[in-house]
């Protein structure tokens, strides 16, 4: 009954009673000073009212300030203590709350000192015990990151639980917890694994379409086993759309050329029968023979020289034409040549095989240098129809035949005779000698990478969790929070009326098994379709030039609940945040049903003796750092909202709220 009644109101129900005992006492006095002394009662009664309101104020007075002092502070202590306890909060405990309890702060502190050195202690010898398997963990996280095929390792009930950069840009936007299904149609994979299940042997190969049909992938499927239980799947594959795209274009180009030169291989071989049979055949006739086999001949060279053209581009296509920086190729060749060669600095990025142009830029610069010229300088500079690279020679004089010549020497004897030219011819384009400012340069024209893909490398991401919680059946509210995955989301808008402003950015975190996975964010700037109010810009910094161009919020919110698909949605003042993906709702048929749970309710519920419950106030109480330029934006906040939820659950869940019905009723009670 104490526990339900709560620390202040017990404290004002003990002031309540205090006031009620005194007037009480005060009436009985009052009543024996009148039997014994006698008197009107009016006086008595007067001086009995003037006395219990000012007894009952003094004791009101005091309660409040009691309750300011002593019995809030108290609970401030209190949930300190509990937040470092369950959560790991690090920073001190504020004493100045608590500076009329004496030593409870100080004592407190001590407590929170002493806790945080044990945890210390424990932290110091887990990281000396797992020195080996962090550098273990590296070494993996690498190597499976940067291979070259697409992996995938599955649960036994098919979910995925890692994924790697490869696997993301074929595929999409890989998340843990999800079902494989939803990226690969799944008879291929599934048959797969059932042969591994009946033979136990090695890998099983597949080949699979993509879920949208569009693009086509082959690999294998290996079994991983502890003992004789079997624990998952991985899957090693990568594209091979455009391989088979390009086998059916050179059978088609070898069935046209053998076709397009059968005709004129056979009337030449008919028009020579003639000639042959009749070697005293007029001149006139012989003349027309002559011009039907000339025209013959040209026919075939026409067939043979578009299927030379044809065959050159599929080559081009196959090569391992990658994004490639140009500073990394002029470090390549500064290291090659040490001493010899500058560069010009430049954030320039080619599309082209880096191994290749490597080597062509080194047999010119080699060249060079034995030409006469002591140094050799290069640089790239952007031009409309790519990036011309530039090796200026200096001093040196280099002549177009002797290009020509250095060109022609064979790369390395791992390329076999592949040249310089043969290079070149890959990549379509070719290399000359031009006069330049300061003597003579040879010039080189590459395709630009454009901007958006080169930024979309590097997004690409890899992530993995073995510890994937089960999947969960049943309706939400009897879920395990440990069970649930939650995408965490902030908004930023032109104003704070859904019915008149709009959203201008809108971001998300997936927190799966109670942990962050950094590699899985939404985060998109949205065309809110009218001007953004300078006051608005001055917070969250975005302005129209940075939104303009940017999707419409029906696209952004249609992708966003492909991203927050089966998840619990957090927010803090989640409320203001859904009234605006509400608003999209009510015209369109997509919606968000899923549970949402409020990170400001949540704080209020547990936390109620406090009076500020921002987000900045609550990272503060839980030890949750904000950059300066994270505030305010919609990721920045997405990220700290979800760190300080991972806290508010712990707390939750050491009060025995473990399941997301419960936590929802918890939130109701704010």
């Amino acid at each position: 009954m104490a526990e339900a009644l709560g620390l202040r109101l017990r404290f004002a129900l003990f002031f309540a009673a205090l006031a009620g005992v005194g007037m009480v006492c005060l009436a009985l006095g009052l009543w024996l000073g009148h039997r014994h002394a006698g008197g009107p009662v009016t006086g008595y009664l007067t001086a009995g009212i003037v006395g219990g309101f000012g007894l009952a104020g003094a004791c009101a007075l005091v309660g409040l300030l009691f309750d300011e002092n002593v019995a809030r502070p108290i609970l401030s202590v209190a949930a300190d203590l509990e937040t470092r306890a369950r959560s790991g909060v690090a920073t001190e405990i504020d004493a100045g709350q608590a500076r009329y309890l004496g030593a409870l702060a100080p004592s407190a502190q001590a407590i929170h000192a002493a806790l945080e050195e044990a945890r210390a202690s424990q932290e110091r010898a887990i990281a000396e015990r797992t020195a080996r398997v962090a550098r273990d963990r590296a070494l993996f996280e690498t190597l499976v990151g940067d291979l070259a095929e697409g992996v995938v390792v599955l649960s036994p009930d098919q979910r995925i639980m890692l994924y790697n950069r490869t696997a993301v840009a074929v595929l999409g936007d890989l998340a843990l917890g999800r079902s494989l299904e939803r990226y690969i149609r799944p008879g291929p994979v599934e048959s797969a694994i059932a042969r591994l299940a009946e033979t136990g042997s090695g890998p099983e190969s597949f080949l699979a379409t993509t879920a949208d049909g569009v693009r086509v992938v082959t690999g294998a499927v290996s079994e991983v086993s502890t003992g004789d239980e079997a624990v998952g799947n991985v899957l090693l594959f990568r594209d091979t759309t455009e391989d088979l795209r390009i086998h059916g274009e050179l059978e088609r180009l070898l069935r046209t050329t053998i076709e397009g030169g059968r005709r004129p291989a056979a009337a030449m071989g008919a028009v020579l029968d003639v000639l042959q049979s009749v070697p005293d055949l007029d001149a006139a006739k012989r003349a027309r023979f002559d011009a039907a086999l000339r025209d013959e001949i040209d026919n075939l060279w026409r067939v043979l020289a578009e299927a030379a053209e044809a065959e050159q581009v599929f080559n081009a296509a196959r090569w391992p034409i990658r994004e490639v920086a140009v500073r990394d190729l002029f470090a390549a060749l500064d290291a090659r040549f040490a001493g010899q060669v500058s560069s010009q600095d430049s954030d320039l990025i080619l599309r082209c095989d880096g191994y290749a142009i490597t080597e062509v830029l080194a047999q010119v610069v080699s060249g060079v240098l034995v030409s006469g010229s002591a140094r050799v300088n290069l640089c790239a500079e952007a031009a409309p129809d790519g990036v011309r690279v530039l090796t200026r020679a200096g001093q040196g004089h280099v002549a177009q035949g002797d290009l020509e010549t250095w060109l022609s020497a064979p790369f390395s004897p791992a390329y076999g005779a592949y040249s310089g030219h043969d290079a070149l011819r890959v990549h379509r384009t070719d290399m000359w000698v031009e006069a330049a400012d300061a003597g003579m340069a040879v010039v080189l024209i590459l395709p630009e990478a454009t901007r958006t893909t080169t930024a979309h490398l590097n997004r690409l991401r890899h992530s993995y969790d073995f510890e994937l919680p089960a999947e969960a059946d049943g309706v939400w509210a009897q879920r395990r929070l440990s069970d649930l995955t939650f995408v965490v989301f902030d908004t930023e808008t032109t104003g704070l009326d859904p019915d008149r402003d709009a959203v201008i950015q809108l971001a998300g975190v997936r927190i799966v098994g109670r942990k962050l996975v950094p590699g899985e964010i939404f985060d998109a700037l949205v065309d809110p379709g009218r001007p953004i109010p300078e006051s608005s810009s001055a917070i969250h910094g975005l302005t129209d030039d940075m939104v303009a161009g940017a999707r419409r919020f029906e696209t952004v919110a249609a992708q966003f609940q492909g991203f927050a698909d089966g998840a619990v949605l957090v927010a803090h003042h989640a409320a203001f945040d859904m009234s605006f993906l509400d608003r999209r709702d009510a015209a369109s048929e997509l919606g968000f049903d899923q549970p949402v749970l409020c990170t400001a309710r949540l704080s209020l519920s547990l936390f109620p003796h406090s009076s500020d419950h921002t987000l900045d106030a609550l990272a503060a109480r839980l030890g949750v750092s904000i950059a300066e330029e994270d505030r305010h934006t919609a990721i920045g906040d997405a990220r700290a909202t979800a760190e300080v939820f991972l806290k508010l659950v712990a707390l939750m869940q050491a009060r025995g709220i473990d399941d997301l019905g419960t936590a929802m009723a918890f939130q109701a009670r704010a």
